[in-house]
């Protein structure tokens, strides 16, 4: 007992140690890594309490953290700025350095010793039949006939080689980034494999230096079939996000892609974190496509690490080559992926916290949205069993006390509630703060919830003529989250479910089936108990 009152003194103790061994080597350095830290481990501001809080909720983690904080003094010659908020900057450093990561200033994605061996190898679905895109990181820049894939079907049968042309590498800026590491070093090259029979199951196999990567995946139906299954949840980090992941690898016939509205590793501009969370994904998402969309802990470098080592299906929707915005046909499901997430300019690499924006103020994404919502009405009044699932990475209507639900919701359900009402969208998935909330059918301009389509407690919603809302952000951080919900208040009729955030070492996430008449949605933590299910019926 004695042990957990002294440990947080202790550490702050052990960082005012280093801040003054910091400050004798660099006697003229007043800004400091461990200087900043230290002045904001004091702070109890940030989450209303003491940040120490966030980090030692284990003595093992205690242990684990000051060592990290030894490591990084000792790195601390070639990056001795920190800026930005420290809140990110420590999330960054708590969700990748677990892992041991170390370099020398340069984010180096892959093994230099060996140029051509694949990592972060990753599916994307263009919503067309039979066609995917594989997606990987080298140290080094394949040539033409080095980038390319060889696929088989599961009997050994070679069904040829793809390639491509599609390789791109990018700078951090002139600047230090905050988040240890000044440059990037590595190359992504995304290869798309097309006409393959939707629903089939194949291999196919990348080529590396000191060895070779294979993998079986199944082809996507497109628009072709009546049914779908998926993975859906947001705001997953690296350490904090690795109990979903495993709970994941566990389940894997009950889902045939993952779709992740924002807030992926929690890198925060440490690209060697994003790297390190794909890394334990990979057995899921190079065998499973894997469908993102931007939230604000992607945003350093303007976007960069997701802009290039991710295919965004924006020539086959109709949207503008650096759009942060599309769409895909699956199954019954046409899939909306909006962005409200600022650009960003990074001169020198810093994080700024910036607001969310309505669709209209990025240009053409409101003139493409109704135009791909036009083209999906046409279609749905030849198929009226067609669903409508629209999502971005901020809520709409959502009833916790702060900005993002008091302040900028209603600011963005002036733009997408009118589009969601007009082409009768099924349901808006969301994240962002870090909770599971459900919320009926609404008007959301009376505030009322329909009348007659909320059914059995709230577990059957009966051809409701507006969307459902699941805000579900609670895949996991390795920093603990407050409780967002106050007990003992009272909440709207139409808030039917919430569920405070579930901190490390648990998790949460949905699987969802759709077929023409019924859409059944599941929300399980990673122990595999159901926190809640519903279905839609058309």
């Amino acid at each position: 007992m004695l042990r957990t009152y002294l440990l947080p003194f202790l550490v702050v103790a052990y960082l005012g140690i280093q801040c003054a061994s910091a400050n004798n080597k660099h006697d003229s350095d007043k800004t400091s890594i461990f200087h900043e830290f230290a002045r904001f481990a004091r702070r109890e501001d940030t989450f209303r309490k003491s940040p120490l809080e966030l980090f030692l909720r284990t003595d093992p983690q205690g242990e684990w953290f000051k060592k990290v904080l030894k490591d990084l003094k000792a790195e601390n010659h070639w990056n001795s700025t920190m800026s930005g908020e420290m809140s990110l900057f420590s999330s960054a450093l708590v969700e990748g350095t677990w892992y041991n990561i170390s370099n020398n200033g340069t984010c180096n994605c892959c093994d230099v010793n060996n140029p051509m061996d694949p990592f972060n190898v990753h599916l994307s679905m263009t919503g067309r039949p039979g066609e995917v895109v594989v997606s990987w990181n080298t140290a080094q820049k394949p040539s033409p006939t080095e980038a390319c894939v060889f696929v088989s079907n599961t009997s050994g049968s070679q069904l040829g080689s793809f390639c491509s042309s599609d390789i791109r590498t990018f700078s951090l800026g002139s600047g230090f980034s905050p988040y240890l590491c000044s440059n990037y070093s590595g190359y992504a090259t995304h290869v798309k494999i097309s006409s393959l029979k939707p629903g089939e199951t194949y291999m196919y196999t990348i080529r590396g230096t000191s060895k070779n990567k294979t993998f079986q995946f199944m082809a996507p139906y497109g628009n072709t079939s009546s049914t779908t299954k998926l993975a859906f949840f947001t705001d997953i980090g690296t350490k904090g996000g690795q109990p979903v992941i495993d709970a994941l690898k566990q389940r894997m016939s009950e889902f045939d892609y993952v779709i992740l509205p924002g807030d992926q590793s929690y890198s925060d501009g440490y690209h060697t974190t994003f790297d390190a969370y794909m890394t334990l994904f990979e057995d899921v998402i190079a065998s499973k496509p894997y469908m993102v969309s931007t939230g604000n802990h992607e945003g350093p470098w303007n976007f960069t690490y997701v802009r290039n080592n991710f295919y965004w299906p924006v020539n086959e929707s109709g949207a503008a080559p650096d759009a942060l915005w599309y769409s895909i046909d699956e199954g019954p499901v046409h899939f909306v992926f909006m962005n409200y997430e600022n650009y960003f300019s990074y001169p020198l690499g810093e994080w700024e916290m910036t607001q969310p924006a309505p669709l209209s103020t990025f240009p053409g994404q409101l003139e493409w949205l109704e135009n791909d919502l036009q083209k999906f009405a046409k279609r749905r009044e030849s198929n009226p069993n067609l669903w409508l699932i629209m999502m971005a990475h901020r809520p709409l209507t959502c009833n916790i006390s702060g900005k993002s639900c008091d302040v900028f919701g209603p600011e963005l359900e002036k733009e997408v509630f009118p589009l969601m009402y007009q082409y009768k969208a099924d349901m808006y998935w969301c994240g962002h703060v870090h909770a599971y909330e459900r919320v009926n059918p609404i008007n959301n301009v009376t505030r009322t919830q329909c009348s007659n389509c909320v059914q059995q407690n709230g577990s059957l919603y009966l051809k409701p003529p507006y969307p459902v809302q699941v805000m579900n952000g609670i895949a996991g951080r390795a920093v603990a989250d407050n409780n967002y919900f106050t007990p003992g208040i009272s909440y709207p009729d139409y808030a039917q479910v919430r569920i405070d955030a579930i901190n490390y070492p648990f998790g949460g996430y949905a699987l969802v089936q759709v077929n023409d008449a019924v859409l059944n949605f599941t929300l399980y933590n990673t122990s595999g108990t159901v926190l809640d299910s519903f279905r839609i019926e058309k």
